[in-house]
């Protein structure tokens, strides 16, 4: 691994989580496209009734989920995204927590509580199929015919988008060009919030939020400006939380990435500690809006023990 030059500081190493081995981590994103190349394969072959549903709830969702749930596990804490506002991520989680416990209990009075099982499978199967499967295979194939890695995820988010949108289930309830606007704007919302922070299961528990209680208003078990303000809130802090994320990552080989154009950070200078700038792979220097993600790196035994840091040194030294 490349060494990531710091300009006049060395930055300390307690509590900075260690970088994955690059074998390791190679493998881990063959894993990830493996499984999500696989997910994306079953959901056509659902759509195309070549495979069997499965019930879950009370309805019948689509045979996706099971290797969704499989990609769930093989991203593991990726799927949470990346939050800039810590605080707003514990509340908005907080408000999840205590909601949807509460909707359960509506539908119960209704008598269906198998629904809500249902509505929340279906949202986690399709933000894991529509904004993680679905997009990564597609910009897979962009990025091997050399599309710049974020004009790739912004074009397979918004195909799958549109996919998304176009789902039969969704056009089944658009009766005018009219009624396909909150289709369209949902699934906006959605890849735009994805693509800035990655939050898949942030995501998908404001997704099954929303579909919950626009049954619950259908059966007039929740009053529509009830849901409005609801919804109002659960999203609100959702864009708070995760809207607007670090700048910065650490990707999975333990290098600095820019989450905007996906390019490796090359120099981090830090002579002015208030205000950091990185220069990429590309030779643009960019001021990083919040404190850089700090790497850990590997020493040395010598004869007086760990090596010593000098006052230019790398931040990450291959094994």
């Amino acid at each position: 691994m490349s060494a990531l030059p710091v300009l006049h500081h060395a930055w300390p190493l307690t509590g900075v989580r260690r970088a994955e081995p690059a074998q390791a981590a190679g493998s881990r994103r063959r894993l990830v496209l493996a499984m999500a190349a696989f997910t994306t394969a079953v959901e056509v072959a659902d759509i195309v009734d070549a495979v069997p549903n499965i019930p879950i709830g009370t309805l019948d969702l689509p045979l996706s989920i099971i290797p969704a749930l499989g990609l769930a596990v093989a991203c593991g804490e990726r799927l949470l995204g990346r939050s800039a506002g810590r605080r707003a991520a514990i509340v908005y989680w907080a408000v999840i927590v205590g909601v949807l416990p509460v909707l359960a209990g509506l539908f119960v009075r209704t008598g269906r509580p198998g629904l809500w099982v249902s509505l929340l499978a279906a949202s986690v199967n399709e933000e894991l199929v529509y904004r993680l499967a679905i997009p990564a295979v597609i910009a897979a194939v962009l990025r091997a015919g050399r599309v710049r890695s974020d004009w790739a995820r912004m074009a397979g988010l918004g195909l799958a988008g549109l996919w998304f949108v176009l789902l039969p289930g969704h056009r089944e309830q658009m009766d005018s060009p009219a009624s396909a606007v909150p289709f369209v704007a949902f699934a906006l919302f959605a890849a735009l919030l994805v693509y800035r922070s990655g939050s898949i299961l942030p995501m998908a528990a404001g997704h099954a939020v929303v579909n919950m209680l626009t049954v619950l208003m259908w059966d007039e078990a929740v009053a529509a400006d009830e849901r409005g303000m609801a919804l109002a809130c659960v999203l609100g802090l959702l864009v708070v939380a995760y809207g607007r994320p670090r700048r910065l990552t650490i990707g999975d080989d333990g290098r600095l990435l820019d989450t905007r154009t996906g390019l490796e950070v090359s120099v981090v200078d830090v002579r002015d500690a208030d205000h950091p700038t990185v220069t990429l792979t590309d030779g643009r220097t960019l001021r990083a809006d919040s404190p850089v993600p700090r790497v850990r790196r590997r020493h040395r035994r010598s004869s007086g023990g760990l090596a010593r840091r000098r006052h230019q040194d790398p931040v990450n030294q291959g094994s």
